[in-house]
């Protein structure tokens, strides 16, 4: 016979709306955090040690989230919203503010992708339903899109990483 499911160890409330997306974040800095993004548009950020909500982001307009990222060790923050944008956050002592917002054009559920090497990339879904568009995050400057020879259907996923190589390929998938 199976076992019952394990009870949770804490219960996080407050967002008043189904949670669409999750993502832990740890520095040293600061408590473990985990980012919520709900169907309403809001992303909460919830201090672990507490068990509450410390700060609630509003960037969307309404808007479901769909993604959520920290770069790297700093305190920019991202969220992708079906409000066609991709919000930067800049959550740096204890501000909650967009610093600027990049235009998807896609209201589909493809996530985006970050890629952090020496540059932090970013490859977003478009307007036109097979395009990927990578943009460098700190400039803003389009990379590439790429887009398929045939068309093959809406992009409903994608992943970016690096080889480890002496050419260090960038590979998308």
């Amino acid at each position: 016979m199976a076992r019952p499911p394990p009870d949770p160890v804490f219960t996080l409330r407050g967002s008043a709306a189904p949670v669409n997306t999750l993502h832990f974040h740890c520095s040293r800095a600061g408590p473990p955090t985990l980012y919520s993004g709900s169907g309403k548009g809001s992303v909460h950020v919830w201090n672990l040690n507490t068990r509450r909500a410390e700060t609630v982001l509003d960037g969307h307009n309404g808007a479901s989230v769909i993604w959520i990222r920290t770069v790297r060790a700093t305190d920019t923050f991202l969220s992708q919203g079906r409000d066609m944008r991709v919000c930067v956050w800049d959550l740096a002592e204890g501000r909650a503010a967009v610093t600027h917002s990049l235009h998807t054009g896609s209201v589909g559920f493809c996530q985006c992708s970050l890629l952090e090497s020496t540059r932090t990339l970013l490859a977003l879904p478009t307007q036109h339903t097979e395009e990927i568009k990578v943009v460098e995050l700190e400039t803003q400057t389009p990379v590439c899109s790429l887009i398929p020879d045939s068309t093959r259907g809406m992009l409903m996923c994608m992943k970016m990483w690096q080889v480890r190589s002496p050419e260090h390929h960038l590979n998308i998938t």
